[in-house]
């Protein structure tokens, strides 16, 4: 039976089963006292995530919450579908999703990608360590290593494993620092947990080679002792005295380590070394097990994404050299700019070079430029440090970050400030950023996708943007044309765009007249694609019938006058260009339009029933005679 538990924070109730009869109308998580599972926690909105059914999969929507919603640490943008195990994050209520009453410990996955069986076993040699005849602290070092034997079988996250394991390190070792950290080629250590909160691994390169570079475990009794050390400076200078650290190994290759610090000389010995080595291996292959893990769940998610992806809609030479470019482009790991008018589609670009990309498992992560304010556009991007600033009260990873080994998309880079485009060269230049009030560099690994309705090269001309910025994201550009110059598309766009509408709000889909279309591909389109969307949805929700007439579209499609770009000649203009006799001119469009009903044409004009009979006694089109100018 499908379930949710809970494993941090406070819900209402903590375990909570999910009927299908209830799935089928949606499980509401939230604040709200009319939640079926309530949120304890200021941090959640009082409507906040949903979980439904949709064509068999058990989904997860966001509803717009304030602070958002986690999926096994990704947020959750579009619906997202859920597996057995899953963990859900709102706020610091943490909620794992169970698929069946035999799912309590960790399922065996064989992905096509994944040759290796998923496996949760363990070696009970590795306990040997801790039974030394003799040492008194035999039952401590026993103790550590099958509680945290338990732990990385019972954990769902990397992060899960790594805060458990300094628990338990904590209550047997006592250490003053410890921390467990991923490695990132070419020499970077990325802390995963550590005690306390904003602590580093040792910096120590002697330290970091043996382990992570032979493999081996160490351990150094006392730093100030320089013969243990062989005088190294890196060494000797630090507070610490007394270290441990074990390699994370996947099959013979280290990806991270353990490291336990003490204060004074001498706090630990050779059977301490050999426990945290077995803790280290268990620790490695759980958090082996969750990666190939999560790369089959992100196969399918990706899998599901590309099904789920609307195409790129188009019969015009433009968008077929558009879609061959994608197809050129998304195999490469170069940055890329897409220029393309408001509405062309410039996302929906990025997602299909993503989608197509050898990262497509990995997440798509977009930050609109010009949504944020300035002050806190750098934090939203690279994340804060708790205490960063006022209102920091815990560290918030950024976009970059969030964005992993996926694809990071800046939407309206065009609209980024000056004092930021330097930051985001500096962070392209070098492929590292800080977090905003942190010290350790951590690295960029996701491909960077920017767009803009901006004309770049201009605003470099102009020094509105920079140049160098530009070449650096520039490496590759896509020019998406405007809906006006895609000969004969509109007609299958309407196609397209009029069965999406109708799938969301639920009716059949409609048939467009010959001369409702021949109004569609007379209009200029300003707005493009998603001008052309919006008109077709707002003629669904108001139709009556199953036919969609020319008087059913907005009053301005079709009959908008010509742009300076396609105009052949202005001998077809009124003569009179008052504001007066235009609006004269735009109620009796809108009258006949409507075939003469006023009700429709006050509606297309967007305007009450009474406003239009006082527009139609001013302008004598009620069969009355004219009065100078208009109320």
């Amino acid at each position: 039976m499908r379930r949710l538990e809970v494993l941090a924070g406070a819900t209402d109730p903590a375990t909570f089963v999910l009927r299908d009869d209830g799935l089928e109308r949606g499980v509401l998580l939230g604040r709200s006292r009319d939640a079926d599972v309530r949120i304890l926690s200021e941090t959640a909105s009082r409507r906040h995530a949903r979980i439904k059914t949709d064509g068999g999969r058990t989904m997860l929507e966001d509803l717009g919450s304030s602070n958002g919603t986690l999926l096994n640490g990704e947020p959750v943008a579009r619906p997202a579908a859920l597996f057995d195990g899953d963990v859900i994050a709102i706020g610091e209520v943490q909620i794992r999703y169970r698929a069946s009453d035999d799912a309590d410990r960790a399922t065996a996955v064989a992905a096509a990608e994944t040759p290796d069986a998923v496996e949760a076993s363990v070696d009970p040699q590795l306990a040997d360590p801790a039974r030394q005849a003799g040492d008194p602290d035999a039952a401590r070092r026993l103790r550590l290593v099958c509680r945290a034997a338990a732990a990385a079988a019972e954990a769902s996250t990397p992060d899960e494993i790594a805060e458990r394991l300094l628990e338990e390190i904590a209550l047997a070792m006592a250490p003053d620092r410890a921390t467990v950290s991923l490695f990132t080629p070419p020499d970077t250590l990325e802390v995963l947990a550590g005690r306390p909160a904003r602590a580093r691994p040792p910096r120590s390169r002697t330290i970091r080679q043996r382990v992570l570079e032979r493999g081996e475990a160490v351990l150094l009794r006392d730093a100030h002792d320089a013969e243990e050390t062989g005088d190294k400076p890196s060494l000797v200078r630090g507070r610490f005295r007394s270290t441990l650290t074990a390699p994370l190994t996947a099959g013979d290759r280290p990806f991270g380590m353990i490291a336990v610090e003490h204060e004074e000389a001498g706090a630990y010995g050779p059977g301490d070394l050999e426990a945290l080595a077995a803790v280290a291996a268990l620790a490695g292959m759980a958090l082996r097990n969750l990666r190939t893990l999560g790369a089959a769940r992100a196969a399918a998610r990706a899998s599901l994404l590309l099904t789920e992806l609307p195409d790129l809609i188009g019969t015009s030479a433009a968008m077929e050299a558009v879609r061959e470019r994608v197809r050129r482009i998304a195999p490469a790991d170069s940055a890329v700019v897409i220029l393309g008018e408001t509405g062309t589609g410039k996302e929906l670009v990025a997602r299909h070079l993503h989608a197509a990309s050898p990262r497509a498992a990995r997440p798509f992560v977009a930050l609109n430029c010009a949504a944020i304010v300035e002050g806190l556009l750098e934090s939203e991007l690279f994340g804060h440090e708790q205490g960063a600033f006022t209102g920091a009260t815990e560290r918030r990873e950024g976009r970059i970050a969030e964005a992993a080994d996926g694809t990071l998309f800046l939407d309206e880079i065009g609209d980024m400030p000056l004092p930021m485009q330097a930051k985001l060269l500096r962070v392209l230049a070098e492929r590292t950023f800080t977090r905003v009030g942190g010290s350790e560099p951590l690295s960029v690994r996701c491909r960077v996708i920017a767009a803009t309705h901006r004309d770049l090269p201009g605003r470099v001309k102009e020094g509105s943007f920079r140049e160098d910025l530009w070449y650096r994201l520039a490496v590759v550009t896509i020019d998406l044309p405007p809906l006006r110059s895609r000969t004969g598309d509109v007609a299958v766009l309407a196609e397209a765009l009029l069965e999406a509408a109708a799938a969301r709000v639920g009716r059949r889909v409609p048939r467009l007249t010959p001369a409702a279309l021949a109004r569609l591909e007379a209009h200029a389109w300003p707005g493009n694609v998603r001008e052309l969307g919006n008109a077709l949805e707002r003629a669904l929700v108001l139709l009556d019938g199953d036919e969609i007439g020319p008087g059913d579209l907005p009053a301005d499609v079709g009959h908008a006058s010509p742009t300076v770009d396609d105009a052949k000649s202005t001998a077809h203009l009124p003569t009179d260009f008052s504001l007066a006799a235009a609006e004269a001119r735009a109620v009796a469009a809108a009258l006949r339009a409507a075939g003469g009903r006023k009700g429709e044409a006050a509606r297309l004009l967007g305007v009450s029933w009474p406003t239009l009979n006082r527009k139609l006694r001013a302008y004598g089109l009620d069969g009355g005679p004219a009065k100078d100018g208009g109320d």
